[in-house]
């Protein structure tokens, strides 16, 4: 009771204060209502659906998953992986695939560190990290649309498919998602100078971890400054600095270079490569692909709110900043715009919100709205959405490969657990596909030599039937005529096959390392043109065998 009484005082006393321009802008507001008794079920709930999807089977979103931020955790950890341009040159930051390596690590530690213990490990901290998405959809929605608007907020962003199909993946669009998400909720509650720090570090992180992002955060800290008194603007301009500063040390520490190495090297290249993709889709291509994958319900959130601007306008300006800055872009990819998900679920929330309340039997809305919403959620989570696979393809994958949620997957990911724990298994050819469309390392997690579709005939190990024996101890293919003198078909995972030696006991030649390292002829074209200190590439992918004695 005493509880109570001093909340409603301190409400009320909130209620009376002069209000900025910028909370009138944001009809910021204090709901009479206290926090939802059912948050933190539907939040454990989103949870158990994220799990769900990430433990039930591997699929790949785009290969960057395994080539910047998984294979590069492992070899940070276990001493070997697959070394990509990115981190040969130095063009990527380890904050991502630094989290991951510290997940490893404790796994490691604890005796757990094969990837039947670690895979699922990573996938459960990355759920756990997007249950930001929906918790701040909820304190978002609360202050600026109120608190029904808030329920049916949370409740679409714990069960969208596309926010709980890819919680576990560890690309920056969703992980600096989650962070702004949770900075937006921050930047909206009632003032408390002492959380400047905090709303400090959520701003230089999702923009650290996905520049791109950047001025997406920049404005919402720019929003959350002019709110605060002057006083305590001082506060967080400080805590801004100390955090990039931060940030710019870590990066040098990790590259033994300057500050920010990674984000310069990223930028001068992919400013060179910008002429090369020149008319690769047009403008209007985020809208399309936003379309497909919402199965309509894009257009039916935001259609609505262009009526109400004064009530919608902070939302669709947010969305709008996103669309503008990728679509300016000339190579496109979905998932660059994946923060404009929750914010279109925000204002779809509190549209069906405001249609209850108008009409006069409010249950009858809200059921027919979340039985719409539940089968475009499941359809999606299905794949059986019309021209949804046009979204979400394998960019780089034969025939540009659609995602599989849970059906239908790739059987290289089962493949390669299996290779994990297989006896005798000393060295892998994967005959036909390239490292950047495999599991890696990280799957396979053995220090063996590891062969792609490239780097076998490179290294000449098919010369004659004794070569390949002594270098291969396993073949994996997809191509069903694939036969190899001495042999035999171990397992198959659907279309794909794991050949092994007949006379599987001898040893084969070994690396004197296990990072073979991919940079690409254009991307070394573009890295001399950018200094003269640049490294060269390395010699036969930088595979160099022990000597035999």
């Amino acid at each position: 009771m005493a509880k109570s009484k001093r909340t409603n005082r301190l409400r009320r006393r909130q209620q009376s204060r002069p209000r900025s321009v910028w909370d009138v802008a944001l009809h910021l507001q204090t709901p009479d209502e206290p926090v939802w008794k059912y948050l933190w079920v539907v939040l454990a709930l989103a949870f158990a659906a994220r799990a769900t999807v990430a433990l039930a089977g591997d699929f790949m979103l785009h290969p960057d998953e395994i080539m910047q931020y998984l294979e590069p955790a492992h070899r940070l950890v276990f001493g070997n992986g697959v070394i990509y341009w990115e981190f040969f040159y130095g063009a990527r930051s380890w904050l991502v695939p630094g989290s991951v390596a510290g997940v490893l690590a404790l796994f490691k530690g604890v005796g757990l560190g094969a990837p039947g213990w670690y895979v699922g490990g990573v996938e459960l901290m990355f759920c756990a990290v997007s249950l930001l998405i929906p918790g701040g959809m909820y304190f978002l929605a609360r202050r600026h649309f109120g608190e029904i608007a808030a329920r049916v907020a949370l409740i679409a962003g714990a069960f969208w498919y596309e926010l709980v199909g890819f919680a576990h993946k560890p690309m920056t669009e969703f992980i600096a998602t989650a962070l702004l998400m949770a900075l937006l909720a921050l930047c909206v509650r009632p003032l408390k100078p002492r959380i400047a720090w905090l709303v400090a570090l959520l701003a230089v992180l999702a923009a650290a971890i996905r520049m791109q992002y950047a001025p997406l955060a920049l404005a919402v800290l720019g929003l959350y400054f002019f709110r605060l008194g002057k006083g305590s603007r001082m506060r967080l301009a400080v805590a801004v600095v100390a955090f990039f500063l931060a940030v710019g040390v870590f990066d040098a520490a990790t590259w033994d270079a300057g500050l920010f190495h990674s984000y310069f090297t990223n930028i001068h290249f992919n400013l060179a490569l910008e002429d090369a993709r020149s008319g690769s889709s047009p403008a209007y291509q985020f809208l399309s692909w936003l379309l497909f994958a919402s199965g309509g319900l894009f257009p039916l959130c935001v259609a609505p709110a262009l009526r109400d601007l004064r009530r919608y306008g902070f939302s669709l300006a947010l969305i709008a900043l996103v669309l503008i800055i990728h679509s300016a872009e000339a190579h496109k990819e979905y998932r660059f715009v994946f923060v404009v998900i929750p914010l279109y679920l925000l204002i779809g929330a509190d549209v069906v919100a405001r249609l209850a309340g108008r009409v006069g039997k409010p249950i009858w809305t809200y059921g027919l709205a979340g039985a719409a919403f539940a089968a475009v959620s499941l359809a999606g989570i299905l794949n059986a959405l019309p021209k949804q696979d046009e979204a979400y393809r394998l960019i780089y994958a034969p025939e540009k490969v659609p995602v599989r949620f849970i059906r239908n997957q790739d059987p290289g990911f089962a493949a390669y657990r299996y290779l994990a724990s297989a006896p005798n298994v000393v060295a892998v050819w994967h005959v036909d596909r390239a490292y950047f469309d495999l599991p890696g390392y990280y799957y396979l997690h053995r220090k063996i030599p590891f062969y792609d579709a490239a780097t076998g005939p490179n290294s000449n190990i098919q010369k004659d039937v004794a070569t390949l024996h002594a270098s291969v101890s396993h073949l994996v293919s997809e191509a069903p005529n694939l036969a190899a003198p001495g042999y035999v078909v171990e397992k198959a995972f659907g279309d794909l096959r794991i050949l092994r030696r007949a006379e599987n006991a001898s040893p084969v030649r070994q690396w004197q390392n296990f990072t073979p390292t991919l940079t690409g002829d254009l991307a070394d074209q573009i890295m001399r043109r950018m200094g003269p200190d640049v490294p060269s590439p390395p010699v036969n992918n930088n595979i160099r065998f022990v000597a035999q004695e």
